[in-house]
């Protein structure tokens, strides 16, 4: 059998900056790009020394590919491909394509505007990195040149997470970054075509965890939610203000979400969270995506991107 060679440029042994670099049939492809959250300094980058010592990374890579939004999967995309030197394509589905540099942008305001952190990307080259990106759609095989072929397959976990397949010739590599076998309110489960790749890649951070069922973590947070209400929206130690859940798009806030709107008299007998005290507030940016696949489960479309629950139902 053809080698086919796996480097592990970060996330190798340890959490975040996932990046791996994999040569298959004569092909070097860079599969996610992310920053460790753990550092302040070139650490937090992945290793892209081992690819050159000089030079940009363009006669050294085929493409990149992106498997989410997360920012131990795409953070350093802009360092990679704009300090460090990288003109071709990057790859990732249309939601990734419009929620990463979002974060991007949210994380170098951190970093910088309020950190005074320098040796970091800027607004521009933000911009600059995402006008490379090649948008790719589910079950779409794409030709990257005469021998490269892309397939991306749903992965559940967050919006637009892909699972991709690679082959050269009759050469073949399934990668996967954080995939979720199990639906929810919000996202299906991972599928992929029944195929034997001469390589499975797959996250495995959670692995051996076991976790409380989704109703039990449900339940929980909606008698939370209730209590807050009882107490007149204000915290269990605040004697004054608003009691606010502020979560990020990363896919649990939607399942939340969705488990408040859909709460009715039969779902929950103790009306533990009447509507008329919830107040959302959703970005409306993502409605077109989400009607151009089935990215989601149901209708949740109004339940997008940026979400702030105010628990006494005063605006915010």
């Amino acid at each position: 059998m053809p080698e086919i060679k796996v480097t592990p440029l970060g996330a190798g042994q340890d959490v975040g900056r996932s990046c791996i670099l994999v040569s298959i049939g004569g092909k070097n492809i860079m599969l996610d790009c992310g920053m460790h959250m753990g550092y302040n300094d070139d650490r937090r980058f992945p290793d892209f020394s081992y690819i050159t010592q000089n030079g940009r990374l363009t006669d050294f890579l085929d493409c990149v590919i992106i498997s989410h939004f997360h920012l131990d999967h795409c953070g350093a995309l802009p360092y990679m491909s704009e300090m460090v030197g990288y003109d071709g394509p990057i790859y990732m589905t249309h939601p990734t394509k419009a929620i990463c540099p979002i974060l991007l942008e949210d994380f170098r305001k951190i970093t910088v505007d309020k950190k005074g952190e320098t040796n970091f990307f800027t607004s521009q080259m933000i911009k600059d990195c995402m006008k490379k990106v090649v948008p790719l759609n589910l079950h779409q095989t794409v030709q990257v040149d005469d021998e490269l072929e892309l397939k991306a397959y749903y992965a559940g976990h967050v919006l637009g997470a892909a699972m991709v397949l690679i082959k050269v010739g009759s050469e073949s590599v399934v990668y996967t970054g954080d995939y979720n076998m199990t639906p929810d309110r919000h996202l299906g489960a991972a599928w992929i075509d029944k195929c034997r790749p001469d390589i499975l890649i797959s996250e495995s951070t959670y692995a051996t965890t076991i976790r409380d069922s989704k109703r039990c973590r449900e339940r929980d947070f909606l008698k939370k939610v209730h209590e807050s209400i009882e107490r007149g929206g204000k915290g269990e130690n605040e004697p004054e203000g608003s009691d606010l859940l502020l979560h990020g798009a990363d896919g649990e806030s939607q399942s939340l979400l969705q488990a408040l709107h859909h709460l009715d008299q039969s779902e929950d007998p103790e009306n533990l969270c009447p509507e008329e005290h919830v107040r959302v507030q959703a970005h409306q940016g993502l409605r077109p995506l989400l009607r151009r696949q089935s990215w989601t489960h149901g209708d949740v479309s109004h339940l997008h991107v940026f979400v702030v629950i105010c628990m006494d139902g005063n605006e915010v």
